[in-house]
């Protein structure tokens, strides 16, 4: 093994170090949800209507599409797509693990069974 297959060996496990940092965060996280009362965005637990934020101002519809973009479910994907990335898959899975987190997000469509890219 040279020198730099080496590094990217350790650059990989470094990686798959911080997906499990990463997945542990965001598997404490509730799900939630979010409603607009008045002038302010709400996010309440889904499961017991707890209060957990409350956004006002002129950035709160802005910070409202982040949340609902890196909310639990997302946040559980992108752990799995540096876990793969970090030395526990290939190049296909990676992919499609980024389609995924992608998914989860609200930035790609969901597509029909059976269809891909």
């Amino acid at each position: 093994m040279n020198r730099q297959d080496e590094e990217d060996r350790l650059e990989r496990k470094r990686i798959a170090e911080l997906a499990d940092q990463w997945r542990s965060l965001a598997g404490a996280l509730p799900f939630w949800t979010q409603a607009r009362e008045g002038e302010e965005i709400v996010l309440r637990n889904q499961f017991g209507d707890e209060l957990l934020v409350t956004l006002h101002g002129r950035w709160a519809p802005h910070f409202a599409q982040y949340f609902g973009a890196l909310q639990k479910t997302a946040g559980c994907a992108l752990a799995e797509l540096l876990w793969t990335i970090g030395g526990h898959g290939d190049s296909v899975q990676i992919r499609q693990q980024a389609r995924d987190l992608l998914r989860a997000m609200l930035l790609e469509e969901p597509r029909p069974p059976g269809r891909s890219r």
